[in-house]
Protein backbone atom coordinates (compact mmCIF):
# COMPACT_ATOMS: atom_id res chain seq x y z
CA UNK A 1 0.00 0.00 0.00
CA UNK A 2 1.51 3.34 -1.01
CA UNK A 3 1.97 6.01 1.65
CA UNK A 4 -0.47 8.33 -0.11
CA UNK A 5 -3.25 5.80 0.48
CA UNK A 6 -2.47 5.61 4.18
CA UNK A 7 -2.90 9.20 5.10
CA UNK A 8 -5.80 11.39 6.08
CA UNK A 9 -6.27 14.62 7.92
CA UNK A 10 -8.95 16.12 10.11
CA UNK A 11 -10.38 17.87 7.07
CA UNK A 12 -10.69 14.67 5.10
CA UNK A 13 -12.12 11.91 7.22
CA UNK A 14 -12.39 12.57 10.92
CA UNK A 15 -13.99 14.50 13.72
CA UNK A 16 -12.04 17.20 15.51
CA UNK A 17 -13.01 17.53 19.15
CA UNK A 18 -11.72 20.55 21.02
CA UNK A 19 -10.34 20.39 24.54
CA UNK A 20 -8.71 23.22 26.44
CA UNK A 21 -7.03 20.88 28.94
CA UNK A 22 -3.28 21.31 29.27
CA UNK A 23 -2.90 17.55 29.26
CA UNK A 24 -4.56 17.09 25.87
CA UNK A 25 -2.38 18.24 22.99
CA UNK A 26 -5.04 17.41 20.45
CA UNK A 27 -8.43 15.79 20.25
CA UNK A 28 -8.37 14.10 16.89
CA UNK A 29 -10.53 11.02 16.75
CA UNK A 30 -10.95 8.87 13.64
CA UNK A 31 -14.40 7.90 12.51
CA UNK A 32 -14.20 4.12 12.72
CA UNK A 33 -11.92 1.26 13.81
CA UNK A 34 -9.69 0.00 11.02
CA UNK A 35 -9.23 -3.70 10.50
CA UNK A 36 -5.64 -3.25 9.39
CA UNK A 37 -4.68 -1.09 12.36
CA UNK A 38 -5.59 -3.29 15.32
CA UNK A 39 -3.08 -1.75 17.70
CA UNK A 40 -5.14 1.40 17.94
CA UNK A 41 -8.63 -0.11 18.22
CA UNK A 42 -9.08 1.21 21.74
CA UNK A 43 -8.56 4.81 20.72
CA UNK A 44 -11.02 5.21 17.86
CA UNK A 45 -14.07 7.35 18.45
CA UNK A 46 -17.29 7.00 16.54
CA UNK A 47 -19.34 9.88 17.84
CA UNK A 48 -18.78 13.38 19.02
CA UNK A 49 -19.01 14.52 22.59
CA UNK A 50 -17.59 17.03 24.98
CA UNK A 51 -17.23 15.57 28.48
CA UNK A 52 -15.48 17.50 31.20
CA UNK A 53 -11.76 16.83 31.21
CA UNK A 54 -11.78 14.49 34.20
CA UNK A 55 -15.09 12.78 33.53
CA UNK A 56 -14.92 9.05 32.90
CA UNK A 57 -16.25 7.54 29.70
CA UNK A 58 -16.88 3.94 28.67
CA UNK A 59 -14.52 2.40 26.14
CA UNK A 60 -14.32 -0.99 24.49
CA UNK A 61 -12.30 -3.81 25.92
CA UNK A 62 -8.79 -3.31 24.51
CA UNK A 63 -7.87 -5.59 21.65
CA UNK A 64 -4.69 -6.73 23.43
CA UNK A 65 -6.82 -8.05 26.31
CA UNK A 66 -9.04 -10.04 23.95
CA UNK A 67 -5.93 -11.51 22.32
CA UNK A 68 -4.42 -12.29 25.71
CA UNK A 69 -7.54 -14.04 26.97
CA UNK A 70 -7.63 -16.10 23.80
CA UNK A 71 -4.00 -17.09 24.29
CA UNK A 72 -4.69 -18.04 27.91
CA UNK A 73 -7.60 -20.20 26.77
CA UNK A 74 -5.29 -21.94 24.30
CA UNK A 75 -2.63 -22.53 26.98
CA UNK A 76 -5.26 -24.19 29.19
CA UNK A 77 -7.01 -26.09 26.44
CA UNK A 78 -5.65 -26.09 22.87
CA UNK A 79 -9.13 -26.83 21.54
CA UNK A 80 -10.93 -23.95 23.26
CA UNK A 81 -9.46 -20.97 21.47
CA UNK A 82 -9.92 -19.04 18.25
CA UNK A 83 -7.19 -18.94 15.63
CA UNK A 84 -5.12 -15.79 15.97
CA UNK A 85 -6.09 -14.57 12.52
CA UNK A 86 -9.77 -14.78 13.52
CA UNK A 87 -9.57 -13.01 16.89
CA UNK A 88 -10.56 -9.67 15.39
CA UNK A 89 -13.54 -10.88 13.38
CA UNK A 90 -14.87 -13.53 15.77
CA UNK A 91 -14.08 -12.16 19.23
CA UNK A 92 -13.43 -8.43 19.12
CA UNK A 93 -15.67 -7.00 16.42
CA UNK A 94 -18.98 -8.61 17.55
CA UNK A 95 -18.57 -7.12 21.03
CA UNK A 96 -17.44 -3.82 19.56
CA UNK A 97 -20.53 -3.59 17.35
CA UNK A 98 -22.91 -4.67 20.13
CA UNK A 99 -21.63 -1.97 22.50
CA UNK A 100 -21.92 0.66 19.81
CA UNK A 101 -25.52 -0.31 19.14
CA UNK A 102 -26.29 -0.32 22.87
CA UNK A 103 -24.89 3.18 23.23
CA UNK A 104 -22.23 2.10 25.73
CA UNK A 105 -19.16 3.18 23.83
CA UNK A 106 -18.10 6.73 24.75
CA UNK A 107 -21.05 7.11 27.13
CA UNK A 108 -20.55 8.59 30.61
CA UNK A 109 -19.29 5.87 32.95
CA UNK A 110 -21.96 6.61 35.57
CA UNK A 111 -24.61 5.48 33.08
CA UNK A 112 -23.09 1.99 32.88
CA UNK A 113 -21.73 1.21 36.32
CA UNK A 114 -21.19 -2.48 35.54
CA UNK A 115 -18.96 -1.66 32.57
CA UNK A 116 -15.38 -1.85 33.86
CA UNK A 117 -13.68 -0.54 30.73
CA UNK A 118 -13.50 3.15 31.58
CA UNK A 119 -11.00 5.97 31.27
CA UNK A 120 -10.82 9.71 31.94
CA UNK A 121 -11.74 11.71 28.87
CA UNK A 122 -8.40 13.50 28.68
CA UNK A 123 -6.54 10.21 29.14
CA UNK A 124 -8.54 8.80 26.23
CA UNK A 125 -7.55 11.71 24.02
CA UNK A 126 -3.94 11.29 25.09
CA UNK A 127 -4.03 7.56 24.26
CA UNK A 128 -5.23 8.43 20.78
CA UNK A 129 -2.39 10.94 20.39
CA UNK A 130 0.18 8.41 21.56
CA UNK A 131 -1.10 5.88 19.03
CA UNK A 132 -0.55 8.38 16.24
CA UNK A 133 2.84 9.41 17.61
CA UNK A 134 3.97 5.78 17.54
CA UNK A 135 3.10 5.66 13.83
CA UNK A 136 4.92 8.91 13.18
CA UNK A 137 8.26 7.32 14.09
CA UNK A 138 7.72 4.21 11.96
CA UNK A 139 9.60 4.53 8.64
CA UNK A 140 7.68 1.58 7.16
CA UNK A 141 4.42 3.52 7.53
CA UNK A 142 5.79 6.14 5.15
CA UNK A 143 7.84 3.97 2.79
CA UNK A 144 11.13 5.46 4.00
CA UNK A 145 14.49 3.73 4.34
CA UNK A 146 16.17 4.51 7.66
CA UNK A 147 18.36 2.59 10.05
CA UNK A 148 16.84 -0.35 11.89
CA UNK A 149 16.43 1.23 15.32
CA UNK A 150 14.80 4.45 14.15
CA UNK A 151 11.44 3.34 15.49
CA UNK A 152 12.94 2.08 18.75
CA UNK A 153 14.58 5.44 19.37
CA UNK A 154 11.30 7.11 18.46
CA UNK A 155 9.39 5.04 21.01
CA UNK A 156 11.96 5.89 23.67
CA UNK A 157 11.52 9.56 22.77
CA UNK A 158 7.73 9.31 23.11
CA UNK A 159 7.91 7.66 26.54
CA UNK A 160 10.43 10.28 27.68
CA UNK A 161 8.01 12.99 26.58
CA UNK A 162 5.29 11.42 28.71
CA UNK A 163 7.67 11.43 31.68
CA UNK A 164 8.33 15.13 31.11
CA UNK A 165 4.58 15.64 31.10
CA UNK A 166 4.19 13.58 34.27
CA UNK A 167 6.85 15.72 35.94
CA UNK A 168 4.93 18.88 35.06
CA UNK A 169 1.79 17.36 36.57
CA UNK A 170 3.74 16.31 39.68
CA UNK A 171 4.72 19.94 40.28
CA UNK A 172 1.17 21.32 40.14
CA UNK A 173 0.33 23.01 43.43
CA UNK A 174 -3.46 22.74 43.46
CA UNK A 175 -6.06 19.97 43.58
CA UNK A 176 -5.53 19.14 39.90
CA UNK A 177 -2.15 17.56 40.67
CA UNK A 178 -3.28 13.99 41.31
CA UNK A 179 -5.75 13.93 38.42
CA UNK A 180 -3.21 15.26 35.94
CA UNK A 181 -0.63 12.68 37.01
CA UNK A 182 -3.23 9.93 36.68
CA UNK A 183 -4.18 11.05 33.18
CA UNK A 184 -0.61 10.46 32.02
CA UNK A 185 -0.25 7.16 33.87
CA UNK A 186 -3.59 5.85 32.61
CA UNK A 187 -2.97 6.79 28.98
CA UNK A 188 0.57 5.40 28.87
CA UNK A 189 -0.49 2.13 30.50
CA UNK A 190 -3.25 1.52 27.97
CA UNK A 191 -1.14 2.60 24.99
CA UNK A 192 2.06 0.77 25.85
CA UNK A 193 0.31 -2.59 26.26
CA UNK A 194 0.05 -2.92 22.51
CA UNK A 195 2.54 -5.61 21.48
CA UNK A 196 3.61 -3.35 18.64
CA UNK A 197 4.48 -0.52 21.03
CA UNK A 198 6.15 -2.30 23.93
CA UNK A 199 7.95 -4.55 21.44
CA UNK A 200 9.49 -1.64 19.56
CA UNK A 201 10.52 0.07 22.81
CA UNK A 202 12.33 -2.85 24.42
CA UNK A 203 13.99 -3.83 21.13
CA UNK A 204 15.80 -0.50 20.91
CA UNK A 205 19.58 -0.83 20.76
CA UNK A 206 20.22 1.25 23.91
CA UNK A 207 19.19 -1.50 26.30
CA UNK A 208 20.69 0.13 29.38
CA UNK A 209 18.65 3.30 28.94
CA UNK A 210 15.49 1.32 28.23
CA UNK A 211 15.96 -0.52 31.54
CA UNK A 212 16.29 2.82 33.33
CA UNK A 213 13.28 4.22 31.50
CA UNK A 214 11.10 1.26 32.51
CA UNK A 215 12.23 1.81 36.10
CA UNK A 216 11.36 5.50 35.82
CA UNK A 217 7.93 4.64 34.43
CA UNK A 218 7.36 2.38 37.41
CA UNK A 219 8.44 5.15 39.75
CA UNK A 220 5.87 7.43 38.11
CA UNK A 221 3.15 4.82 38.65
CA UNK A 222 4.02 4.44 42.34
CA UNK A 223 4.20 8.23 42.75
CA UNK A 224 0.71 8.62 41.31
CA UNK A 225 -0.62 5.82 43.50
CA UNK A 226 0.95 7.44 46.57
CA UNK A 227 -0.82 10.70 45.71
CA UNK A 228 -4.12 8.83 45.34
CA UNK A 229 -3.57 7.17 48.70
CA UNK A 230 -2.71 10.52 50.29
CA UNK A 231 -5.99 11.89 48.92
CA UNK A 232 -7.88 9.04 50.60
CA UNK A 233 -8.84 7.51 47.25
CA UNK A 234 -6.94 4.21 47.38
CA UNK A 235 -10.13 2.23 47.70
CA UNK A 236 -12.47 0.06 45.65
CA UNK A 237 -14.98 2.93 45.83
CA UNK A 238 -12.41 5.46 44.62
CA UNK A 239 -13.43 8.34 42.40
CA UNK A 240 -10.58 7.08 40.21
CA UNK A 241 -12.79 4.48 38.60
CA UNK A 242 -10.01 2.79 36.65
CA UNK A 243 -7.70 2.30 39.63
CA UNK A 244 -7.60 -1.51 39.43
CA UNK A 245 -7.53 -1.41 35.64
CA UNK A 246 -4.55 0.93 35.39
CA UNK A 247 -2.45 -1.01 37.89
CA UNK A 248 -3.35 -4.09 35.85
CA UNK A 249 -2.07 -2.38 32.69
CA UNK A 250 1.37 -2.02 34.24
CA UNK A 251 1.49 -5.51 35.70
CA UNK A 252 0.58 -6.89 32.28
CA UNK A 253 2.99 -4.88 30.14
CA UNK A 254 5.88 -5.73 32.50
CA UNK A 255 5.17 -9.36 33.32
CA UNK A 256 7.63 -10.81 30.80
CA UNK A 257 10.21 -8.01 30.69
CA UNK A 258 12.78 -9.99 32.71
CA UNK A 259 12.88 -12.48 29.84
CA UNK A 260 14.23 -9.63 27.70
CA UNK A 261 16.87 -8.57 30.20
CA UNK A 262 14.81 -5.84 31.88
CA UNK A 263 14.98 -7.06 35.44
CA UNK A 264 16.13 -6.27 38.98
CA UNK A 265 15.69 -2.63 39.97
CA UNK A 266 14.06 -1.86 36.62
CA UNK A 267 10.98 -3.91 37.54
CA UNK A 268 11.17 -3.90 41.35
CA UNK A 269 8.24 -1.48 41.36
CA UNK A 270 5.84 -4.26 40.35
CA UNK A 271 5.70 -5.76 43.83
CA UNK A 272 5.07 -2.32 45.31
CA UNK A 273 2.22 -1.81 42.84
CA UNK A 274 0.73 -5.11 44.03
CA UNK A 275 0.92 -3.81 47.61
CA UNK A 276 -1.14 -0.77 46.60
CA UNK A 277 -3.59 -3.08 44.85
CA UNK A 278 -4.00 -5.16 48.00
CA UNK A 279 -4.10 -2.18 50.36
CA UNK A 280 -6.90 -0.65 48.32
CA UNK A 281 -8.82 -3.92 48.48
CA UNK A 282 -9.12 -3.77 44.70
CA UNK A 283 -10.80 -6.52 42.72
CA UNK A 284 -8.63 -8.37 40.15
CA UNK A 285 -11.83 -8.94 38.16
CA UNK A 286 -11.82 -5.19 37.53
CA UNK A 287 -8.45 -5.58 35.85
CA UNK A 288 -7.33 -7.51 32.77
CA UNK A 289 -7.66 -11.12 31.70
CA UNK A 290 -4.60 -12.24 33.71
CA UNK A 291 -4.42 -9.73 36.57
CA UNK A 292 -5.01 -12.34 39.27
CA UNK A 293 -2.39 -14.54 37.66
CA UNK A 294 0.17 -11.72 37.54
CA UNK A 295 -0.46 -10.82 41.18
CA UNK A 296 -0.13 -14.42 42.36
CA UNK A 297 3.05 -14.91 40.37
CA UNK A 298 4.66 -11.83 41.91
CA UNK A 299 3.61 -12.98 45.38
CA UNK A 300 5.13 -16.42 44.80
CA UNK A 301 8.34 -14.92 43.45
CA UNK A 302 8.60 -12.89 46.66
CA UNK A 303 7.92 -15.97 48.82
CA UNK A 304 10.47 -18.16 47.04
CA UNK A 305 13.25 -15.57 46.90
CA UNK A 306 15.90 -16.94 49.23
CA UNK A 307 16.27 -14.78 52.31
CA UNK A 308 14.41 -11.97 50.56
CA UNK A 309 12.96 -10.56 53.76
CA UNK A 310 16.29 -10.76 55.55
CA UNK A 311 18.02 -9.00 52.66
CA UNK A 312 15.36 -6.32 52.63
CA UNK A 313 15.75 -5.75 56.36
CA UNK A 314 19.53 -5.50 55.98
CA UNK A 315 19.11 -2.97 53.18
CA UNK A 316 16.69 -0.84 55.14
CA UNK A 317 18.85 -0.91 58.26
CA UNK A 318 22.24 -0.63 56.60
CA UNK A 319 23.28 2.59 58.38
CA UNK A 320 23.81 3.27 62.05
CA UNK A 321 20.62 3.60 64.03
CA UNK A 322 17.46 1.62 64.33
CA UNK A 323 15.31 1.26 61.26
CA UNK A 324 11.67 0.94 60.41
CA UNK A 325 10.41 -1.57 57.89
CA UNK A 326 9.86 0.42 54.73
CA UNK A 327 6.11 1.13 54.54
CA UNK A 328 4.09 1.31 51.39
CA UNK A 329 4.92 4.55 49.68
CA UNK A 330 8.56 4.47 50.78
CA UNK A 331 11.30 3.51 48.39
CA UNK A 332 13.41 0.64 49.69
CA UNK A 333 16.21 2.10 47.62
CA UNK A 334 16.09 5.21 49.83
CA UNK A 335 14.44 4.13 53.09
CA UNK A 336 13.48 6.31 56.02
CA UNK A 337 15.70 5.86 59.05
CA UNK A 338 15.15 6.59 62.73
CA UNK A 339 18.59 7.53 64.07
CA UNK A 340 19.76 6.39 67.49
CA UNK A 341 20.00 9.11 70.10
CA UNK A 342 21.81 8.26 73.30
CA UNK A 343 20.16 11.15 75.16
CA UNK A 344 16.65 10.52 73.95
CA UNK A 345 15.53 8.86 77.19
CA UNK A 346 17.25 11.30 79.55
CA UNK A 347 15.37 13.99 81.44
CA UNK A 348 16.25 17.50 80.34
CA UNK A 349 18.47 18.95 83.03
CA UNK A 350 17.80 22.51 81.96
CA UNK A 351 14.20 23.11 80.72
CA UNK A 352 14.93 26.83 80.26
CA UNK A 353 17.58 25.97 77.72
CA UNK A 354 14.99 23.98 75.77
CA UNK A 355 12.74 27.00 75.52
CA UNK A 356 15.44 29.45 74.42
CA UNK A 357 16.12 28.03 71.00
CA UNK A 358 18.76 29.67 68.86
CA UNK A 359 17.77 31.01 65.42
CA UNK A 360 19.79 28.22 63.80
CA UNK A 361 17.83 25.61 65.78
CA UNK A 362 14.56 27.19 64.65
CA UNK A 363 15.73 27.13 61.05
CA UNK A 364 16.77 23.50 61.39
CA UNK A 365 13.35 22.55 62.73
CA UNK A 366 11.67 24.44 59.90
CA UNK A 367 13.89 22.67 57.40
CA UNK A 368 13.01 19.32 58.94
CA UNK A 369 9.30 20.09 58.67
CA UNK A 370 9.78 21.05 55.03
CA UNK A 371 11.67 17.82 54.42
CA UNK A 372 8.88 15.80 56.02
CA UNK A 373 6.30 17.58 53.88
CA UNK A 374 8.42 16.96 50.78
CA UNK A 375 8.72 13.27 51.62
CA UNK A 376 4.95 13.03 51.92
CA UNK A 377 4.59 14.59 48.47
CA UNK A 378 7.36 12.46 46.99
CA UNK A 379 7.70 9.17 48.92
CA UNK A 380 9.15 7.36 45.91
CA UNK A 381 11.70 10.10 45.22
CA UNK A 382 10.39 10.95 41.79
CA UNK A 383 12.24 14.29 41.76
CA UNK A 384 15.60 12.68 42.44
CA UNK A 385 15.07 9.77 40.04
CA UNK A 386 13.86 11.95 37.20
CA UNK A 387 16.65 14.46 37.77
CA UNK A 388 19.20 11.64 37.54
CA UNK A 389 17.67 10.36 34.31
CA UNK A 390 17.54 13.85 32.79
CA UNK A 391 21.18 14.51 33.66
CA UNK A 392 22.24 11.30 31.98
CA UNK A 393 20.22 11.94 28.82
CA UNK A 394 21.03 15.62 28.57
CA UNK A 395 19.83 17.40 25.46
CA UNK A 396 18.73 14.12 23.89
CA UNK A 397 15.84 13.76 26.36
CA UNK A 398 12.47 13.64 24.64
CA UNK A 399 11.69 15.96 21.77
CA UNK A 400 10.60 15.09 18.22
CA UNK A 401 13.86 14.07 16.58
CA UNK A 402 12.41 10.78 15.36
CA UNK A 403 8.99 12.12 14.40
CA UNK A 404 8.91 11.73 10.63
CA UNK A 405 6.03 14.20 10.26
CA UNK A 406 8.29 16.90 11.75
CA UNK A 407 11.11 16.31 9.26
CA UNK A 408 11.53 18.69 6.35
CA UNK A 409 9.98 17.67 3.06
CA UNK A 410 13.46 17.50 1.54
CA UNK A 411 14.70 15.11 4.26
CA UNK A 412 11.68 12.82 3.82
CA UNK A 413 12.16 12.79 0.06
CA UNK A 414 15.85 11.97 0.47
CA UNK A 415 15.04 8.77 2.35
CA UNK A 416 11.97 7.77 0.32
CA UNK A 417 12.28 4.77 -1.98
CA UNK A 418 10.91 6.77 -4.90
CA UNK A 419 12.69 9.99 -3.95
CA UNK A 420 9.42 11.81 -3.26
CA UNK A 421 8.03 13.18 -0.02
CA UNK A 422 5.21 10.78 0.95
CA UNK A 423 3.46 13.63 2.79
CA UNK A 424 3.69 16.16 -0.04
CA UNK A 425 -0.09 16.61 -0.17
CA UNK A 426 -0.56 17.03 3.61
CA UNK A 427 -0.69 20.60 4.90
CA UNK A 428 2.21 21.70 7.10
CA UNK A 429 -0.22 22.89 9.76
CA UNK A 430 -1.85 19.45 9.97
CA UNK A 431 1.57 17.85 10.40
CA UNK A 432 2.54 20.39 13.03
CA UNK A 433 -0.71 19.76 14.94
CA UNK A 434 -0.33 15.95 14.83
CA UNK A 435 -3.48 15.50 12.75
CA UNK A 436 -2.16 12.84 10.39
CA UNK A 437 -3.94 9.51 10.85
CA UNK A 438 -3.71 6.17 9.07
CA UNK A 439 -6.19 3.85 7.36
Amino acid sequence: MSPSKKQKTARDSAIFLNSDSDSSESAFESVRPHKNNKSSKASKNQKTGDPAHHDYICIHRPFFDVEGANWLAWSNDPFSHVEKKDVWSKLYKPSFDAENQAGIYNAPAHEHKDHKWVIMWDAWLKTDLLNRKAKYCDPDAFGLTMYNDWRGWGMQEIVENTMLEFDRAFRIKDEKRTKEMWIVISAVGLWLNSEEHIGALIANEDGETICELIGLLGCALLTALAAIEHAGELDFNSRFLDLALVIAYYLELSHDLPAYGIEGKSVAWRKEAVKYFKKGNLDPEKGLFATQLRIEKLKKADDHDDNSQEKKAEEVGSTSGTSETAPIGTSVEAPIYIPDNEDSDKENANPQEERNLSPSSTRNKKRKLEEIKASEQDPWQWVENFKRYKQKQGASLGGQKYDITKMSRADRAATAIDGKDPLADVAVKDLKDDLLDFD
